[in-house]
């Protein structure tokens, strides 16, 4: 029963960095400057006075767990550091207070593919001739302006014709992804960056002794950024806009915010853009944008891990302190105005059907917000909330859940739910607005927000053991424009809350003014945007700038490599039950255990179902309900996840209360009592998801890829039959759950206490039966390429990939690392140039050469990608093509120093380093075994890796595609491989379904409902 993370601040889209054209922005002085001292320019100096910059704080507040402190570069670029020496690395997160809602109403994206563009360099970066460039740049700036002067379609070819063009000219001095490659040869991890409706933040995982090296790149990357490859680029965003129109969630939140903010840019402008504007991009007004909002007085660099003020500030500040300051605009203003009556929506899209229910509420630094996080949670801790308690546990619905978002100048809250076949969605918004009026009344307990209070503590804890959690904070800091004193001070507010807090908020806010969406089954109306002409872009790999050759010389202290050394990192026991490995938590009170068994439902078809059925059951001694406050009151989370051919259980909280949480855990399942009706709720529920999930294209494309590579062994297939629920008896299912510890377990703890301390609470039921042999994977045997195809009509192609490579010794594994790094490592790799930068035929593409999970187990390259659909046939030829090319010696290279750096600099995180003792266990490794891999892929050459390589041509590829019949040239397709489509009810083995009521005939919109209007 995990819990999903509140919303407090909705971030729609998370892309791996893209390129675009021209932005020349004036260098700034070299001349290193400190502190607070004000710029000489009094313009700069008015500038920095009406930026509404955070105040400094020198000094960490006294108790503050993350010790931040807050500095100020002399142009107005705010710093925040929080310093943790857990490993030798830092996170570093630029963040620009600007976003989607900063997009003009007529050109909205602009932010998002600006994004994109920041990684495609500078007159320096990115390129070996910018001179030769730049006219090029110019031509294409010229032409964007131009198209968006013509509707008329003879001419819009044309012009996108000159622009293919001029690309191919900019292209014979570019260097795609340079700044990743560059970044790769650092060791610097993790490039990435996100935009929402109120920042722009690109981040970075940064080694220790990589500081100055980033520093001056990034300054190169924000002070002379140059939009290059902006054609090629653009086809990214709009698989990126494929993948939002393919998502009825996606369309749902758009709907959603329309209506809640019909006057605001949070609700006319998608981060992603709308389809009209996609179409014509908008270049000068990208270009103006990074002019308007990249200004240091409206950025921040945030910096969380093994960095300080001393050694940062120096560097910081003869660096990105030598951008110029300027005045800031106000953005346009928006209309807030409230939402009077019930607003109603309606998104048509296959597979379920939901209700979603928003009101309006606050924005982030309101003081009613921790309040109405606490309320939030008493809805849906995924546990004991009142949707948890009052419609999932008694199965009124499938699943119920609800979320908080908080942006800048407003906020809503959303409760939803989905209708199992046959369920009116009049009568799902009924039970929503019911559960709301129990909360409005009051029927809950101060208990469970003392509950709820102490889950947000351990949460606090958790995050900071990881530098993205404690980065993520500052960002919250920045954006909301709140001092750190305010932060800490609404986290107290938040422990402060009380019930008749929360029975006033929802008074005041969930009223009879909200927004009310239905999805509705049926075929959606998609937009589609037509592929442009894109001419494949020559990518020349040897090409390299001065400037990174410049950065990569810059002297640095390597950093030396830390591996896991049992007795030093973890000890190892023998329970009674099976073996222990305990890793110690030195950092606070936490602890999980896993237990893990050997069984799933291919052995015992229904085992899964009986876990279901457990989760909604109590024991003769304590209801359902009385086991989940009493476990959620403790801290404690148990979650069961059963699968084919392994089952495992999770359990986590404070180590206080381990003993009592496992003591409850053993008598849940000990004492496990079922009865015919909650299995009969489970039963239509189960039964109804699954002809959902038959209809809905992400879980066919999972369904299809297992069919694909695995045939009759996918997991998919060991699934129970309808049949097979409806004939099942609770006191069966009973005893599955009972018997379930009597089979020998693995355990493994993380936690304060060590491995003698923690043995006698971690031995549960008798562990003696043998479960069985695990089954090898093995692949389809096949004699020649084939493609398993589903149709479904999308805008995006999902494809999936497999060559098998049969059962190879574990003393090639380093052949198999290095080649993934090669082909599909980050930006700067073979697929990713290839593909994306190349050719913007996909959002994402990547493979791997995966070595199998355990011993025996065949390897296989694995990848896949998400194309257009009148772009698949080429998609897929060209995928296929690049795999199987000759390696290139400087590639290689360059990937072989990628992974020399990351073993250097990362280290494993405690807290999960007992999963990765399990994979190498079951791998059969008896010791961490990257030193000997580590050294291994470090001599090898082409000639060591290359008969790896040629499998990838000489070997059959299985492929599995998702995608739209009428747009697919399938014939085409059968020249790759022989066409083999598959109808969804062929991926599982759920068998025929009962026939569903007719759903109840729902009563006609109340007068104060707005005419729904499909979503865009």
């Amino acid at each position: 029963m995990p819990r999903r993370r509140p919303l407090h601040r909705l971030t729609l889209s998370l892309c791996a960095a893209l390129p675009l054209a021209l932005a020349c922005h004036p260098k700034g002085s070299d001349t290193p400057g400190g502190g607070e001292t004000p710029p000489a320019d009094a313009a700069a100096t008015d500038a920095l006075a009406t930026s509404n910059l955070p105040p400094l704080q020198e000094k960490a507040i006294a108790g503050d767990p993350m010790g931040v402190t807050v500095h100020r570069l002399k142009n107005g670029m705010t710093v925040y550091i929080s310093t943790d020496r857990q490993k030798p690395q830092f996170s570093a997160w630029i963040a620009v207070r600007a976003g989607s809602r900063n997009d003009p109403a007529d050109s909205t994206g602009l932010a998002h593919y600006l994004e994109h563009m920041l990684f495609k360099g500078t007159d320096e970066l990115g390129t070996v001739d910018i001179s030769a460039e730049r006219p090029h740049l110019e031509r294409i700036a010229q032409l964007y302006d131009r198209l968006r002067t013509t509707d008329d379609p003879a001419a819009r070819t044309e012009i996108f014709a000159e622009i293919d063009r001029e690309t191919q000219a900019t292209a014979k001095t570019a260097i795609p992804n340079e700044l990743s490659r560059i970044y790769g040869s650092l060791g610097i991890d993790g490039l990435n960056a996100f935009t929402s409706d109120d920042m722009t933040v690109y981040v970075a995982d940064i080694p220790q002794n990589r500081l100055e090296a980033w520093a001056e790149t990034e300054i190169e990357r924000f002070r002379d950024a140059t939009f290059r490859l902006f054609y090629p680029e653009l086809e990214s965003v709009y698989e990126e806009k494929n993948l939002s129109i393919d998502s009825p969630w996606r369309r749902i939140s758009e709907a959603t915010r329309g209506a809640l903010f019909p006057g605001h840019p949070y609700g006319t402008q998608p981060t992603i853009g709308l389809v009209e504007h996609l179409k014509t991009p908008a270049y000068k007004d990208m270009v103006d944008y990074f002019k308007r909002w990249y200004a240091p007085n409206n950025m921040a660099i945030l910096l969380a891990g093994d960095i300080d003020a001393a050694t940062a500030l120096p560097v910081l500040e003869r660096t990105l302190g030598t951008l110029e300051p300027r005045a800031l605009e106000k953005p346009a203003a928006g209309d807030l105005a409230p939402v009077k009556g019930r607003v109603f929506r309606e998104v048509i899209a296959e597979g379920e059907e939901s209700v979603s229910i928003a009101w309006r509420t606050v924005s982030d630094v309101d003081l009613e917000e921790p309040t109405l996080v606490v309320l939030d949670w008493l809805m849906d801790n995924a546990s004991s909330g009142l949707l948890n308690l009052e419609l999932e546990l008694t199965q009124k619905v499938p699943d119920a859940s609800s979320g908080a978002t908080t942006l800048r100048e407003a906020g809503y809250w959303t409760a939803r739910a989905t209708a199992r076949e046959g369920q009116s969605l009049e009568e799902v918004e009924q039970l929503l607005l019911g559960v709301v009026a129990k909360l409005k009344a009051g029927e809950f307990k101060q208990e469970t927000i003392d509950a709820i209070l102490l889950h947000q503590d351990m949460g606090d804890k958790q995050r900071l053991e990881s530098n993205d959690g404690r980065v993520s904070k500052l960002l919250d800091a920045y954006i909301s424009r709140r001092t750190w004193a305010q932060i800490l001070e609404r986290d107290q507010r938040l422990r402060q809350v009380k019930k008749a807090d929360v029975v006033a908020a929802a008074n005041k806010y969930l009223g009879d003014d909200r927004v009310v969406v239905y999805r509705r089954k049926g075929k959606p109306d998609l937009p589609k945007i037509d592929k442009p002409k894109i001419t494949p872009l020559s990518v020349d790999g040897t090409l390299e700038s001065a400037f990174a050759k410049k950065i990569e010389a810059m002297p640095a202290k390597e950093l030396e490599p830390e591996w896991l050394v049992e007795g030093k990192h973890f000890e190892r026991r023998s329970l009674p039950t099976g073996p222990l490995i305990v890793a110690k938590n030195t950092r606070n009170d936490l602890f999980s255990v896993m237990i893990a068994v050997e069984r799933g439902q291919r052995r015992d078809k229904l085992l899964c179902h009986a876990f279901r059925l457990l989760e909604l059951s109590g024991t003769a001694d304590k209801s359902a309900e009385q086991l989940r406050e009493e476990l959620y009151a403790l801290g404690t989370s148990i979650n069961f996840n059963c699968g084919a051919d392994e089952t495992s259980i999770d359990v986590s909280g404070l180590d206080r209360n381990m003993d009592a949480s496992m003591k409850l855990l053993g008598e849940w399942l000990g004492g496990a009592k079922f009865d015919a009706e909650t299995l009969k709720s489970l039963n239509d529920n189960t039964i109804s998801t699954r002809q959902d999930q038959l209809d809905d294209a992400n879980y066919l494309g999972a369904m299809l890829r297992e069919y694909a590579f695995f045939g009759d062994m996918s997991d998919f297939k060991a699934e129970p039959k309808n049949s097979d629920l409806l004939a099942a008896k609770p006191e069966a299912l009973a005893k599955l759950v009972r018997g379930f510890l009597d089979y020998k377990q693995q355990v493994y703890y993380f936690g304060p206490r060590g491995a003698d301390e923690v043995q006698k609470a971690l031995v549960l039921g008798a562990g003696t039966k043998d479960p069985g042999a695990y089954p090898k994977m093995k692949y389809r045997a096949l004699k020649k390429p084939t493609i398993y195809f589903v149709h479904k009509d999308v805008a995006k192609t999902s494809v999936s990939l497999a060559i098998p490579e049969g059962v190879l010794p574990r003393e090639r594994r380093p052949e198999a690392l290095v080649l993934s790094e090669y082909i599909g490592g980050d930006m700067s790799s073979l697929l990713f140039q290839e593909i994306r930068e190349a050719r913007g035929l996909a959002y994402y593409a990547g493979g791997r050469v995966g070595t199998g999970g355990r011993l025996g187990d065949e390897w296989a390259y694995s990848g896949g990608m998400g194309t257009q659909a009148d772009k698949t046939v080429e998609a897929v030829k060209t995928y296929l093509e690049v795999i199987q090319r000759p390696l290139d010696a400087g590639r290689l290279a360059d990937a072989k120093k990628a992974m020399d750096q990351r073993y250097r600099a990362t280290r494993v995180d405690p807290r999960w380093m007992v999963y990765w003792i399990r994979y190498w266990d079951l791998r059969g490794d008896k010791s961490d075994p990257r030193p000997e891999e580590w050294k291994a892929s470090a001599a090898l050459e082409v000639a060591g890796v290359q008969p790896l390589a040629d499998t990838l041509k000489a070997r059959p590829a299985i492929l599995s595609l998702v995608g739209d019949r009428g747009r697919i040239d399938l014939s085409a397709l059968s020249g790759v491989g022989q066409v083999v489509e598959v109808k969804p009810a062929d991926l599982a083995s759920f068998g025929a379904f009962p026939k569903a009521k007719a759903p109840a005939k729902e009563k006609a919109q109340p007068a104060a409902s707005v005419a729904a209007a499909p979503a865009k």
